[in-house]
């Protein structure tokens, strides 16, 4: 009887081993992303704003303009395995703001919720419109200057979008605008909501 015992519980523990080696991998607290603008030479504020919500604990990533179609082609793909986190928030200055709804648009549209997108002065073009997109938008801009433009919602869109001029609070121009502390509190403290379920 106690060999029959102990073979049981070495069966149940090598069961136990098997399934835990057979399950998907966890997925990481939250994805926050932060998009360069061109050529990655006038964005480094959003290397710091990034620096400064992992030292927070939060999963941040800065990536260059121009990769946001990869990785969400790779959200999408782990979407469908079960092993993305939330929320997902992407924000993007100049040509990166530009291609943030892009990014949020191919995330909806694949079924994958986006919690919050960032703009920080979108340029130089016109930014496409969001059409599934986020459930809140929240652009920081130089309203009358000839490089940042707002965002707009076009189609079945349904979140929020709001367009905030910084001069109310700040002096800064598109190249120092991402770099400028009044910028960066407000853009950090509206991730930590996001992500704290605020």
């Amino acid at each position: 009887m106690k060999f029959g015992r102990i073979s049981a519980m070495v069966l149940a523990a090598f069961a136990g081993l098997s399934a835990s080696v057979a399950a998907p991998p966890a997925a990481q607290a939250e994805e926050v992303y932060f998009i360069r603008g061109f050529m990655n030479v006038w964005s480094r504020g959003m290397d710091q704003m990034t620096s400064q919500l992992r030292a927070r604990g939060v999963n941040a990533k800065s990536i260059s303009n121009g990769q946001w179609s990869g990785i969400a082609q790779d959200i999408i793909r782990r979407h469908r395995q079960g092993r993305v986190s939330h929320p997902i928030v992407i924000a993007g200055h100049s040509t990166g703001g530009q291609e943030a709804p892009q990014f949020a648009n191919t995330l909806a549209q694949a079924g994958v919720p986006v919690a919050l997108v960032i703009g920080v002065d979108p340029g130089f073009a016109a930014p496409p419109p969001f059409t599934a997109g986020s459930a809140r938008v929240v652009n920081f801009w130089i309203q009358g200057s000839a490089r940042g433009k707002p965002y707009r919602a076009a189609g079945n869109f349904n979140g929020s979008i709001q367009n905030i001029d910084i001069r109310s609070f700040s002096n800064a121009d598109h190249v120092q605008l991402e770099k400028d502390p009044a910028v960066q509190s407000r853009i950090v403290n509206l991730v930590l909501a996001t992500v704290n379920g605020g």
